[in-house]
């Protein structure tokens, strides 16, 4: 049979068209997908767990029970740790407010003496933003409160979808592989092994970098005499996980909360350290842990953020980098698609060196 050969503006058009529909699904169907992929990484991390138990005679539903459950329990746990140091930040908010005050009359001086604005200019002005403010401070809490119950809502369908995925794993793979032709069931189980491989590799080393530099950032803290230590520590090594992005928004944190009951030097040192703890680990410690496995360059990998952002939001910039990765596997797979897995990989390409050959001198003797 022979195939039919289109030209390339009716290859690009359908490509785009393809794109657009791609992009127009997810965004329609986020509340779903969404859910479903974060169930499917983290189906993919307790796996491990969950084929051990059922070598100790644990039926698959009660070995994925269980996982959950010791999953919750650790979750559970890291949450209560988080709690306690929030109730004594929460304890001592009168007095953090009070220190802001402070801190914020020396800086009325400071543009007084700066910028040559008086005190009642700037109050004119805090007065106007805190009316727009207090305006919106109902809208404010009613949307916090249904931000809360949204986030519980999906985290208990991630956990469901999570069990079924556990429990039926076998039926979805046999699925998968009845779905395809016999000649390509060799590449469909290689590549159900190496999303497997990276996907659990990926979340691993996330979980190792988040750790470490937890434990770094909580160390600096407590030797700079910073409140809340812990808190700030592991709030910085989560938001660090958001690529590009989270970094700055757990500096902006930080400092914050270190200028309400510390000096302006201890706070820009908190700062400083921050970005310090967060270069040294995206030039050393993440390359190594995480990016040997996932294998994506940089460039994507920022593309990827922002396009996950700009679809998902921030649940789309944490699941852009997996899922790049396995598009990429898939790609390898498939041959008019591999120059796209090309594209995606961090493999640079060295220009050959080619041998210029001198051309015989002629033989002036001879003439």
């Amino acid at each position: 049979m022979n195939e039919v050969k289109l030209p390339f503006n009716a290859r690009l058009a359908f490509t785009l068209i393809s794109i657009l529909l791609i992009i127009y699904i997810l965004r329609l169907g986020h509340e779903l997908i969404i859910p479903l992929i974060f169930a499917f990484l983290v189906s993919i991390t307790l796996l491990p767990v969950a084929n051990q138990l059922e070598k100790w005679r644990f039926s698959r539903g009660a070995a994925a029970l269980t996982v959950i459950l010791l999953f919750l329990v650790i979750l559970a746990g890291i949450t209560m740790l988080l709690i306690s140091q929030m109730g004594s930040f929460v304890d001592d908010f009168p007095h953090l407010q009070a220190q802001l005050l402070q801190s914020l009359n020396g800086l009325q001086g400071w543009i007084n003496v700066h910028f040559h604005i008086n005190s009642h200019k700037q109050m004119d002005y805090l007065e106007q933003l805190a009316m727009g403010t207090l305006g919106s401070a109902t809208s404010f809490l009613s949307t916090t409160v249904l931000s809360v119950s949204s986030l519980f809502i999906f985290f208990i369908f991630v956990m469901l979808y999570t069990f079924f995925l556990l429990l039926y794993r076998r039926l979805l793979v046999t699925f998968l592989i009845r779905v395809f032709k016999d000649e390509h069931r060799d590449i469909l189980e290689d590549v159900i092994i190496q999303t497997r491989s990276i996907i659990k590799g990926y979340l691993t080393g996330l979980m190792i970098e988040m750790t470490v530099v937890a434990i770094v950032n909580c160390t600096i803290f407590w030797i700079l005499g910073i409140k809340y230590a812990t808190l700030l520590g592991i709030m910085a090594a989560i938001f660090n996980i958001i690529p590009y992005v989270g970094i700055f928004v757990a500096t902006i944190l930080c400092m914050l909360v270190t200028l309400t009951n510390s000096s302006v030097p201890i706070t820009i040192q908190v700062g400083l350290c921050l970005l310090l703890v967060h270069f040294t680990d995206s030039n050393i410690l993440l390359p190594r842990i995480v990016g040997s496995k996932v294998k994506i360059n940089a460039l994507v990998t920022i593309l990827g953020v922002v396009a996950g952002n700009l679809i998902w939001g921030i649940p789309g910039m944490f699941l852009a980098i997996p899922v790049i990765a396995i598009l990429k596997i898939v790609f390898e797979h498939i041959e008019y698609m591999q120059p796209w897995a090309l594209l995606l990989g961090d493999v640079t390409l060295k220009k050959k060196k080619t041998e210029v050959t001198k051309a015989p001198e002629p033989d002036v003797a001879s003439e």
